[in-house]
């Protein structure tokens, strides 16, 4: 007797998985249920390790740069005490040994998270980081818009 429920038993468990593997494929073969559309999204692509909360505006120095440069990193990057011989008092002082469109510049490096001054930014860093980060490459560390 416990042979013959073994039968049983295997020939459910085969039922079973026949039926399993028909639904699936019956799934999967359906091309109506799915339609491929076009990408609606044709802006900046953002930042490469983080959403971008600051849209798809473009980005300068005097109205956007500077601000977060003047708030969070004068006081030790200024004229008169350049830490690491490194000033962001002027557009001049910040584009110095920085190369537009480069996403290697210094100045993106030690701002993106786990760069040595990305703790320096106050409230969002990740937001900052980002506008420096689009500011630098996608907009050309342009001055003005």
């Amino acid at each position: 007797m416990p042979a013959a429920r073994f039968g049983i038993v295997l020939h459910c468990v085969r039922w079973r998985q026949a039926l399993v593997c028909l639904i699936l494929v019956v799934a999967c073969s359906s091309p109506a249920c799915v339609q491929g559309q076009r990408a609606s999204d044709t802006g900046d692509p953002g930042f490469p390790f983080g959403p971008s909360a600051i849209g798809v505006q473009p980005l300068a120095y005097v109205p956007d740069i500077k601000p977060i440069l003047d708030r969070d990193c004068l006081s030790c990057h200024s004229s008169r005490d350049a830490r690491g011989n490194y000033s962001v008092a002027t557009y001049d002082a910040v584009m110095n040994r920085q190369t537009a469109g480069d996403a290697k510049s210094s100045l993106v490096v030690t701002c993106a998270p786990g760069g040595s001054m990305y703790q320096y930014f106050s409230g969002d860093a990740t937001t900052k980081a980002t506008e420096v980060f689009r500011w630098i490459v996608y907009y050309n560390g342009a001055p003005t818009r």
